[in-house]
């Protein structure tokens, strides 16, 4: 079978196990998510009133999810703080977690005043306790936004650094298995 045929046969292949033909998009400046779906990445403009910062890949929040939100919102029952869920672009490792819901974190927040306001993640969520849409809209979610970006530097830092240190030591081992290879060549049993 001829490459002309062997392509025709897959493109036939693919398109019968699908149910309804894909749309088209520019996949170019696609990303996938997490949960293997696609997420078309298109820039707004920066003026826009609706635009969201695009993060490629990085750890970003999505959004409230709001139908975690209290029900007495809108109310006279409303409370004035409660806790408010986000949703993580990623899973979260073990590492930003860590430093996500440190101590340091609620501090700083503290000093910058916003007093009260705690983070935690669970799951793909981080739940910020102790704060309410107005805070998160008056500069709250930039602040919890730069504690992201300066979570995720770290533990690419400290990634990069192990990284460093494993090739020292292979070289290093590889070195010092070579010595040792050439000292055994060294013996003659003549």
């Amino acid at each position: 079978m001829d490459d002309g045929q062997k392509g025709q046969s897959e493109a036939d292949r693919v398109s019968s196990s699908t149910r309804r033909p894909a749309p088209v998009e520019d996949t170019g400046r696609a990303r996938w998510d997490d949960d293997g779906g696609f997420e078309p990445d298109v820039p707004r403009a920066a003026g826009a009133p609706d635009a969201e910062p695009v993060a490629r890949g990085g750890l970003f929040l999505r959004g409230v999810l709001d139908s975690a939100l209290p029900h007495e919102l809108g109310t006279e029952d409303e409370p004035e703080r409660y806790l408010v869920s986000a949703v993580f672009s990623r899973r979260v490792s073990p590492e930003e977690r860590a430093l996500i819901e440190a101590s340091s974190v609620s501090a700083m927040l503290a000093e910058r005043g916003y007093r009260g306001v705690s983070l935690k993640v669970a799951d793909r969520r981080l739940e910020i306790a102790g704060t309410n849409l107005a805070m998160l809209a008056g500069g709250l979610a930039s602040e919890i936004a730069r504690v992201l970006r300066e979570v995720e530097q770290q533990v690419l830092a400290e990634r990069a650094r192990r990284d460093d240190e494993r090739l020292r030591w292979s070289e290093a081992e590889a070195a010092r298995a070579a010595g040792v290879r050439a000292e055994a060549e060294d013996v003659r049993f003549e």
